[in-house]
C-alpha cells in the first residue's frame, strides 16, 4: 500500500481553514521536508504492523473456526449415528473445516461399479462410474489428490459440472479408508 500526502499546508493552518485551502495555498504549495518524510514513514510502519496484526487475527479466527468444526465433526461421529446421518454430518462440516464452497461424500456401489453421493450440500444425488474423474481416481488409487485448477487436469470429468450447472475450480479428494 501507499500513504500519499498532497499539497503541504502552512504550519499555522487550522482545521477551520480547510475549506479555504485552495485559496490560501494557491498554486504555490509548500514542499514537504525531511521531517514530513520521517513522520509519514513512521506512520506507514505502524499501519503496516496494524494491517499485519489484523491479517494474523483473521487467520487465527479462521483457524479457530476450522478447528471447532473439526471437533464438532469428531464429536458427532462418536455418537451412535446411522450411515446416512454420519455421512450427512461429514458433508455439513467438511466445508467449514477446509473452507470449501461445496463438499460431497461418495460411497462405492460395488455391484454397479459406481461412486454415488448419499448426501451433498445441494441435496442432489450424483452417480459416476467408479473410475471416472478425480473422485474415481482417488477411490481406485487410494491417494490424496489436490488440484488447483480442475479443468487443466486430464482426470477431471466435466460431466458433473454440466449436470449441476456448477463450475469446479479446485479439488481436494481424500480416500475414505476402512480399518480391517
Amino acid at each position: 500500500g501507499v500513504i500519499q500526502a498532497i499539497n503541504k499546508l502552512p504550519a499555522d493552518f487550522t482545521e477551520e481553514m480547510k475549506g479555504q485551502a485552495a485559496a490560501l495555498v494557491g498554486n504555490s504549495s509548500l514542499p514537504f521536508v525531511r521531517d514530513d518524510e520521517k513522520i509519514l514513514l513512521h506512520l506507514s510502519q505502524h499501519v503496516g504492523i496494524a494491517m499485519r496484526n489484523a491479517q494474523v487475527y483473521r487467520e487465527a479466527i479462521s483457524a479457530s473456526e476450522r478447528a471447532t468444526g473439526l471437533l464438532n465433526t469428531i464429536q458427532s461421529l462418536s455418537q451412535d449415528l446411522g450411515t446416512q446421518s454420519m455421512l450427512l454430518t461429514i458433508t455439513m462440516h467438511a466445508n467449514k473445516i477446509v473452507s470449501s464452497e461445496r463438499a460431497t461424500v461418495f460411497l462405492v456401489d460395488e455391484p454397479n461399479q459406481q461412486l454415488w453421493s448419499v448426501s451433498t450440500d445441494t441435496g442432489q444425488e450424483i452417480r459416476i462410474p467408479k473410475t471416472a474423474g478425480i473422485a474415481g481416481h482417488c477411490c481406485t488409487a487410494g491417494q490424496v489428490i489436490n488440484i488447483p485448477d480442475a479443468y487443466a487436469d486430464s482426470r477431471f470429468s466435466q460431466e458433473v459440472d454440466k449436470m449441476t450447472g456448477f463450475r469446479t475450480q479446485s479439488i481436494l479428494a481424500i480416500p475414505i479408508l476402512e480399518d480391517d
